[in-house]
């Protein structure tokens, strides 16, 4: 009976939550557990939150939240008017776009996010999100990559979010097998990451 009402009390959390933070899940390696926060258009492992922005003409400003997306991936939870979608680049990396643009790069993919669930004898299933190219390449899996760009020296970032595309050809990265979803009841993250 306990266990029953602890499933029911799990799913309606989950059911309830609006906006997600996004932990890495590969078990056996150094990134196993990692808190993924938005930096300069990308997504990093070890930074120790996200870089946000709220201009001083706007009265209220959300507080920050930390990083935070929507269920099926296709945006940062951001107050911003239009939003900041997320897509992958045709190199693999996975970006969001600037407040105020929806310009994505010739070659993205703006979709390609799907869940599925890990099965294992060993451990209780996990649910995460994954990633399949949507030009009919079958390339996909997610992957965080060491070499991680200068402007982003100094940060603390150790590690940056990819997706397999048929223009990835990093060799320095963690395969994983996907992102864990947190869930939160808020309906923003922050005005918007920058």
């Amino acid at each position: 009976m306990m266990r029953t009402l602890l499933s029911i009390f799990a799913f309606s959390a989950l059911a309830s939550a609006t906006t997600y933070h996004l932990t890495v899940f590969a078990p056996g390696t150094d990134v196993d557990g990692a808190l993924l926060n938005a930096a300069g258009q990308g997504f990093y492992a070890g930074v120790s939150g996200p870089a946000t922005y709220c201009p001083q003409s706007v009265s209220n400003c959300p507080e920050v939240q930390g990083t935070l997306v929507h269920e099926s991936m296709s945006g940062m939870a951001v107050t911003v008017p239009g939003g900041q979608k997320i897509f992958v680049s045709s190199t693999g990396q996975v970006q969001y776009v600037q407040a105020h643009s929806a310009y994505i790069p010739p070659g993205s993919f703006a979709g390609g996010w799907y869940n599925k669930t890990i099965v294992s004898d060993c451990e209780p299933n996990r649910d995460v999100v994954d990633f399949l190219s949507t030009d009919g390449s079958n390339f996909g899996g997610v992957k965080l990559c060491r070499d991680v760009p200068e402007f982003m020296a100094g940060t603390g970032a150790s590690y940056v979010l990819y997706a397999a595309t048929t223009g990835f050809n990093r060799t320095d990265c963690v395969d994983t097998l996907g992102l864990t979803l947190h869930g939160h009841e808020v309906e923003s993250g922050c005005w918007q990451y920058i």
